[in-house]
């Protein structure tokens, strides 16, 4: 078993470049420690169904299941968390975790779905654990040589 394959500066872009099409600015948090970012958590509404009815197709009109999917989900998928390696067990992820609680709670949103925690990652499995949050579902990335 491996840890997550490193990102590319282009594999960032891209993805933040697709995410602004659906994003909700308050499901992003990010902690600061003076003005250097030290840690952060996105979340972004579930499309996924309405991905799926259209089959992964936007055009002619799969675009509009997915914009009406944006005003009707009652689900987040919490997606990216991180905490600078000196920050981390200093309560950071706990408050990440409490402002996302308080944006969804203000929201049309219920459900959340914490997606793409590694097995391998102990720390953060124990320390969400420790926030009651209760896994589900388990992530593993393999690694094989061909």
């Amino acid at each position: 078993m491996s840890g997550n394959t490193p990102l590319t500066d282009e594999d960032v872009k891209t993805m933040a470049d697709q995410m602004l099409w659906f994003a909700d600015p308050k499901l992003i948090k990010i902690v600061f420690k003076g003005d250097e970012p030290v840690g952060f958590l996105l979340a972004y509404p579930d499309i996924s169904a309405a991905i799926q009815r259209c089959s992964g197709r936007l055009l002619p009109l799969g675009w509009l299941g997915i914009l009406l999917e944006l005003r009707n989900t009652k689900w987040i998928n919490i997606n990216g968390a991180g905490m600078v390696e000196g920050f981390r067990g200093l309560g950071g992820t706990a408050l990440l975790f409490s402002e996302m609680y308080k944006s969804v709670a203000e929201s049309s949103y219920r459900y959340a779905d914490l997606v793409q925690i590694g097995l391998e990652n102990d720390k953060m499995q124990r320390e969400l654990r420790g926030l009651g949050i209760d896994f589900y579902k388990t992530h593993r990335t393999y690694k094989r040589e061909i």
